[in-house]
């Protein structure tokens, strides 16, 4: 039975990637449409608070969830959630959305070093060598030409750490995955609200193609990823979790070859293969004991 609650937790975990591999296109077809990015962002999130709102209210009198608890999501996704994307838009404006992209997915690393020392938790060391070979996968996979920036290197250090930060923060949190959904969606609402009233780019769109594209990152790359990994998060390790998200990269390229008719490089094909090798590694990381293959190799060399 708990081998089954683990792999139903992967599975949500990957499908939650592979749906949030769609954002870029929705998000830039939207943004092409005259938007700005933090304009994109606080569309994006308000419809998505306003559908989970919708899908909850039929039993939102049977709801039991502590007030304490919802706000606290709230905040999450206004401090961690929200800021995180901010800044990793603001990473790919100065580095470019590839190094960007290698730099955000170190966030499994920093989540297994929040949880070692704030929480004391043990990490599996087969996770370690998975998070290198992805890592390794992912650099081959990007076009890392991008001009070096210090500032575009914070940007997105700083969206990687606030992310860990949310995935920590919703493991935490008890709260049901819907109404985290809701209230992490409406606190993403505030920082875009805010980002994008500061910098004077806000604008109601009027346009039916953006609109279009703006339901589509809303139902298709907001809602439904973010309730899967929440409902992952109740069966699997947060580092974990994190982990077998990464495989949204893999998505994006092969997406980009599909729909777009992108041409993917030899590079590429190695290291979506390494970043499928450290998934699958992690996926099935509960049947790899180190120590028992290192007695193993012992044996041998003893009878040798």
């Amino acid at each position: 039975m708990m081998m089954n609650q683990e792999y139903r937790g992967s599975i949500y975990a990957i499908l939650s990637g592979f749906l949030y591999s769609f954002i870029g296109y929705f998000g830039l077809s939207a943004i092409n449409g005259h938007l700005s990015a933090s304009t994109m962002l606080f569309w994006r999130f308000l419809i998505s608070s306003i559908l989970i709102l919708f899908i909850m209210l039929p039993k939102i009198k049977k709801n039991s969830d502590s007030y304490k608890n919802m706000f606290l999501a709230f905040l999450i996704g206004i401090f961690f959630y929200g800021i995180s994307t901010w800044l990793y838009f603001l990473a790919s404006l100065y580095i470019g959305s590839g190094l960007a992209m290698v730099v955000f997915f170190t966030y499994p690393v920093v989540i297994m070093l929040l949880n070692y020392f704030f929480y004391g938790q043990s990490i599996p060391k087969v996770y370690y060598l998975a998070i290198l070979i992805i890592l390794f996968g992912m650099v081959f996979m990007v076009d890392l030409d991008a001009s070096f920036n210090l500032w575009g290197m914070v940007f997105a250090i700083a969206s990687a750490f606030f992310y860990a930060c949310y995935i920590i923060g919703s493991k935490r949190n008890l709260l049901s995955p819907n109404m985290s959904t809701f209230m992490v969606c409406l606190g993403c609402t505030v920082t875009s609200f805010f980002v994008s009233f500061f910098n004077h780019s806000f604008i109601v769109p009027t346009s039916t193609t953006v609109w279009v594209h703006l339901f589509g990152i809303a139902v298709i790359a907001t809602v439904i990823p973010i309730l899967l990994l929440l409902y992952s998060l109740k069966y699997i390790s947060s580092e974990k979790a994190s982990i077998l998200s990464v495989l949204e990269p893999v998505f994006v390229v092969i997406f980009g070859v599909l729909l777009l008719g992108e041409k993917i490089q030899l590079w590429s094909i190695v290291g979506i293969v390494l970043v499928l090798a450290g998934a699958v590694m992690t996926l099935f990381s509960h049947k790899i004991n180190f120590g028992h293959l290192r007695v193993l190799s012992m044996r041998r060399e003893n009878v040798g």
